[in-house]
Formats: C-alpha cells, structure tokens, sequence
C-alpha cells in the first residue's frame, strides 16, 4: 500500500525531531528513521493494527515513547498524527 502523511502529522514529525534533537544532537535522526520503519510496517499489513478508542488504528514506534495513528483509504494508509509520550491524543478525532 501507499502511504500519506497529512499536514498535520508532517508537523508533529517536524516537531517531535526537534524535540528529540534538543535532548541529543543526533537522536532526532534516529527518531526519524524509527518512525519511516514503523511506517512500512504500517504498509505492508495495515489491517495488523486494530481500531482504538480514537477510532484510528495505532502503531508504536519501538525504539522510542510515540505512536503514529492512521487510517486505511482504499489503497492508501493515511497517517492522521504522530504523539511523543505525555502528548495527549484528544485532538486526533478533529484530524481527517
């Protein structure tokens, strides 16, 4: 399957890379490549990933504390956000 990352998640990655640069020179990389892993894992069995109760299914990055959700559109996975731990997911619901 294809892949696409709304605005809004291209936004959380940008940030969460900064964040993570800021803890250590290097580890917004790291944190990058981790999430495009996740990404193709997403790709390539995205029904793998139930549902939660935001209505998008997650996939936690496993080398880091963050969760991308997408959902599926016919041949597409659509990336709705991306959450560090201690962000809350409230706001998902508002994202299409």
């Amino acid at each position: 399957m294809k892949a696409r990352l709304t605005a809004h998640t291209e936004s959380d990655l940008l940030r969460a890379i900064d964040w993570f640069d800021r803890l250590s020179l290097g580890l917004g990389d790291k944190f990058e490549a981790e999430f495009y892993l996740a990404l193709e894992r997403v790709k390539v069995n995205p029904e793998s990933f139930a549902p939660d109760h935001t209505g998008y299914r997650p996939c936690r990055l496993k080398r880091f504390t963050a969760v991308l959700y997408f959902r599926i559109d016919a041949s597409d996975v659509v990336v709705v956000g991306l959450f560090t731990s201690g962000e809350n997911e409230r706001g998902l619901q508002n994202r299409r």
